[in-house]
């Protein structure tokens, strides 16, 4: 099974282009390359450029993170999904560890 978790932190400082990219399509889609770019200049902490921009949504894209009709990007409901159902399966699994491990002598 190939697991790979993207997960944007939404608080931290010095994020990933690639982070900020999803951070602003969570907060706002679809957007163009140039609407993404404009939006994450205005929040980076660092210069950004809008090549390295354009190089995470092309990445994003192929990861299947984001998907694309026309020009405009929009993060991919499948890939939600996924997140979703992970965080619920670990959520559950924990869940029965901690009343398997309330039975232990």
């Amino acid at each position: 099974m190939d697991v790979t978790i993207k997960l944007p932190t939404l608080n931290q400082k010095d994020k990933t282009v690639a982070e900020m990219v999803v951070v602003m399509l969570i907060e706002e889609w679809p957007l163009s390359p140039k609407g993404i770019y404009n939006r994450v200049i205005r929040t980076a902490d660092k210069p950004v450029s809008f090549q390295a921009v354009h190089k995470a949504i092309k990445k994003l894209h192929s990861e299947d993170i984001l998907t694309r009709k026309e020009r405009y990007y929009k993060l991919n409901p499948e890939w939600l999904k996924q997140i979703t159902s992970f965080g619920n399966k670990v959520a559950e699994d924990y869940e029965k560890n901690e009343v398997n491990l309330k039975s232990l002598p």
